[in-house]
């Protein structure tokens, strides 16, 4: 009983937004839905193991980052169509979605899924680099030059995209 009440309790508190990191991390509805869907199960399974006083964001973010990194190996190889998502978007999603140029959203897609997790995390996300290292399992050091590094990716696929769309 109490294992059902943490894992509702997570559901409503937190599943919007584990949704919403594996939607840009996947890039699609279906996919999303999944990775939210077995992150949550996995919190079913494990919710003991959670430490109350750390970030429950940061573990669910953590799940969701290794069901897809396993995910994109078991992959890895075959070719596989991404669908169009096609889903309610509340209104601040439509309008950050509005005002997410495209360069952007191209550089943003053009960035190896470990380079676009970073960068998510950081800037979407406002998360700290202490939970990015605890997501990706990694020390504060390996997040700030991978993400230095993602950013001047970034930055060079922008203006790669700003320059062909003029």
């Amino acid at each position: 009983m109490e294992q059902q009440a943490f894992l509702e309790r997570a559901i409503e508190q937190y599943g919007k937004a584990t949704y919403n990191f594996a939607y840009r991390l996947t890039g699609n509805d279906a996919d999303a839905s999944d990775l939210t869907q077995e992150a949550f199960i996995r919190v079913f399974r494990a919710w003991e193991s959670f430490k109350p006083g750390t970030s429950f964001l940061s573990w669910i973010y953590r799940i969701v980052t290794n069901l897809h990194r396993d995910e994109l190996r078991r992959r890895k190889g075959r070719f596989y169509q991404e669908e169009i998502p096609e889903r309610a978007v509340a209104p601040i999603e439509e309008y950050v979605e509005a005002h997410l140029s495209e360069p952007v959203s191209k550089a943003l897609a053009g960035l190896t899924p470990e380079q676009r997790k970073i960068v998510l995390l950081a800037d979407v996300e406002g998360c700290s680099y202490q939970e990015i290292g605890q997501v990706v399992g990694c020390s504060v050091g390996t997040v700030r030059s991978r993400l230095h590094r993602a950013r001047g990716q970034l930055r060079k696929l922008v203006n790669r995209y700003t320059k062909s769309s003029s």
